[in-house]
């Protein structure tokens, strides 16, 4: 029976983990296995010298998300997680020399309203219109399987398909922002969110405007212990609930029948049976090592969607403090559209990039020595295809020092102590996400919702997916999102085929 009831989870990453969990607290007997050293996927963590650094996501948006999570298994996230909400969030500075910090939206309207040329009733219609698509989306799309009859059949997805006009599916993110603002400065800013899910504005559909009402209306958090910190509060409770993690353990094949049914898995040329997998596997990779069935159908339409957008990250350990700086801080280009062009239809870096710079020491002072910083800079990049990055690299690094130079005032450069770097085919190696890909597939395309692979393989009996490569998409809260309606996907299987 033990076996009967054995799950094999491939890859630790949020998903994996989040699949584990809802899988163990159901009762099933869970394996993880994890190639690297620890579980996390992307967000994970790294020493260098002595900084340590979160090497992906850094932004915690709904919380909640990973709550629901903890109390499924009858815990409380604050004994697992140091969850603290942020005020202010994030610190700008546009092209032009203007500089605030955003806020949750009732402490953001009077420093836009001073900053930039807009009205308190633009601002708040905005807000609305941002609110009413999450309200009509975040449940039906994100919450639950978009290629199950059950989420169709029921009345708060038939609601929201009558409504379908509300969430502004069909014109492009720009386009609704720059119908409501005239300041290109704040369309600029409310044009930012594509970037969450590696994607273009000028592409995407609007329906993402959501995600300003997401960070500055639920409000952004950071964790007192780093972004790791979610990892290992996910990875305890797992532990807790009696999964078995075996990390350093890559699975390199998944066997089935001549029927396409999961029998086994091959980990280090020993080969071992297995009935029910969850795979945190990018979906490419997966299909193309693992299954050895590249030409699978929905992989081949898979592999003609536009990718996510990769990046190009610097890791700088400081021997100052940046007073000038907070935890999140954003330098803008002087042209976000030729920026976006760059990146997702020439495939190159753009030659005045956005800067992203996240220093986990303002919140978690730890992670760098006393009176110096851990600088995590990131610049937008195409995936991978190829190329040698050795001259990319050089020269966004120095694009980037003499920006952050000139607008911070002092030489950065000369107080760089520690140092490492990461390019779109370090990420494909480390992380086994296809070309490097931060989010799977970009939601350029309006129908983007609807083309990620579903949770729940048509093609293999027993297999089920989760992560950022599959539905609801990529980020934290989408990926642990993933991983439970995987999960609960496989508990309905299961029982149906236990009675």
């Amino acid at each position: 029976m033990r076996e009967e009831k054995t799950v094999h989870v491939i890859g630790g990453g949020l998903g994996g983990l989040s699949a584990a969990i809802t899988l163990a607290t159901a009762g099933m007997q869970v394996i993880l296995h994890e190639q690297q050293p620890t579980v996390g996927g992307k967000a994970n963590t790294r020493m260098i010298g002595d900084f340590r650094f979160d090497t992906g996501p850094s932004l915690l948006t709904l919380p909640s998300v990973f709550a629901r999570l903890f109390e499924r298994a009858g815990k409380r996230i604050d004994s697992y997680i140091p969850i603290v909400g942020l005020s202010p969030i994030t610190r700008y500075w546009f092209s032009d020399g203007t500089h605030f910090a955003s806020d949750t939206w009732d402490r953001f309207i009077p420093t836009l309203m001073e900053k930039l040329s807009v009205t308190e009733r633009q601002l708040n219609d905005y807000h609305a219109y941002a609110k009413r698509i999450w309200d009509l989306t975040h449940e039906v799309f994100l919450e639950h399987s978009l290629h199950a009859f059950a989420t169709y059949a029921s009345k708060k997805t038939l609601g929201s398909l009558l409504r379908i006009g509300s969430i502004d599916a069909l014109r492009t993110m720009h386009t609704a922002n720059a119908k409501s603002f005239t300041d290109p400065r704040m369309v600029q800013l409310l044009d930012r969110y594509a970037t969450y899910n590696g994607s273009d504005p000028y592409q995407a559909p609007a329906t993402l405007n959501n995600i300003a009402y997401v960070e500055h209306g639920l409000g952004g958090h950071g964790v007192r212990n780093g972004i790791y910190g979610i990892v290992l509060g996910m990875e305890r409770l797992a532990r807790e609930l009696g999964v078995d993690i075996h990390t350093g353990e890559r699975v390199d094949r998944i066997g089935t029948d001549r029927n396409r049914t999961i029998e086994s898995l091959t980990i280090g040329g020993k080969t071992i049976p297995a009935r029910m997998v969850v795979s945190d596997v990018d979906v490419l990779t997966l299909h193309d090592q693992l299954l050895g069935d590249p030409d699978a159908p929905l992989v081949r339409r898979y592999r003609r969607l536009p990718p996510s957008s990769s990046a190009l990250v610097f890791y700088w350990g400081i021997d100052r403090e940046c007073s000038a700086l907070g935890l999140h801080n954003i330098f803008f280009s002087s042209d976000y559209a030729r920026e976006f062009n760059r990146i997702h239809r020439q495939h190159q870096i753009a030659e005045d990039p956005t800067i992203y710079i996240n220093i986990t020491s303002k919140l978690t002072s730890e992670d760098a020595p006393p009176g110096q910083e851990n600088w995590f800079v990131l610049v937008n990049a195409p995936p991978d295809d190829g190329r040698d990055w050795t001259d990319d690299l050089q020269q966004t690094r120095q694009r980037v020092l003499l920006r952050l130079s000139e607008v911070l005032r002092f030489d950065v450069a000369r107080h760089i102590v520690a140092e490492d770097s990461l390019t779109p085919a370090r990420i494909a190696h480390e992380t086994g996400s296809f070309r490097g890909s931060l989010y799977g597939i970009s939601s350029n395309t309006s129908m983007a919702a609807f083309l990620r692979h579903p949770n729940v393989s048509r093609r293999y009996r027993g297999l089920y997916l989760c992560g950022g490569s599959v539905h609801p998409g990529g980020g934290m809260p989408l990926a642990v999102l993933s991983g439970v309606i995987a999960g609960e996907s496989l508990l309905r299987r299961f029982r149906r085929w236990e009675s």
